[in-house]
């Protein structure tokens, strides 16, 4: 059945005259809850903060500890070398004993090592010196094969000990002399070495 004219205002005027009750029910139903969600996102984005920020504490302690390790690491390995059962008749190098190498008496051609007849032995090192230099210093007393300054593989640095090693053993002899003279401002120490494995 059609609605009369009258009818239809009538119920328009209802229709209006409620919305501000619907509104209200909506603000008082929906609001709550969109309110609760809002809080919980907070809550948990406040805790997803704090995780991240323990997380970057731990990170930063971890970081620290290795940088720690690595300082000790570095500091073990520096002085690893001083610290290893000394050999009979070793020679101190810088003020440390050097127990990787065993000299023999440059006074005894017969107790010089065999298979290094050739090799001098240099202690107290300039930590500075270069290989070059050190070939060059001995160069004046015979052919030189080869000079070499070992560095400490942690580090990178010079241990404060190097070998020249002579074409001939004559040249070595001769540059016996050089024992006690000074290199790059240091008195040196010269001998016969037997090398070891100081790479160990």
């Amino acid at each position: 059945m059609d609605l009369l004219p009258g009818h239809t205002n009538n119920f328009l005027s209802t229709i209006v005259s409620s919305l501000p009750l619907l509104a209200s029910l909506f603000l008082l139903v929906f609001v709550p809850v969109v309110m609760k969600k809002q809080r919980q996102a907070m809550v948990k984005f406040d805790k997803s903060l704090k995780n991240q920020d323990n997380l970057l504490r731990r990170f930063d302690l971890m970081l620290k500890e290795l940088r720690q390790s690595n300082r000790f690491l570095a500091e073990l390995a520096d002085v690893e070398w001083t610290e290893a059962p000394i050999a009979p008749g070793s020679v101190e190098a810088g003020g440390e004993q050097c127990p990787m190498h065993h000299h023999a008496s440059s006074q005894d051609d017969a107790s010089a090592p065999t298979g290094n007849e050739f090799k001098l032995y240099v202690g107290n090192i300039d930590y500075a010196a270069t290989e070059a230099e050190l070939g060059a210093y001995f160069a004046d007393y015979g052919s030189i094969e080869s000079a070499n300054i070992p560095v400490n593989r942690y580090t990178g640095r010079a241990r404060g000990f190097g070998f020249v090693t002579f074409a001939s053993r004559i040249d070595a002899e001769k540059a016996m002399v050089l024992n006690g003279t000074t290199f790059k401002g240091r008195q040196i120490q010269v001998n016969f070495a037997k090398e070891r494995d100081f790479s160990a």
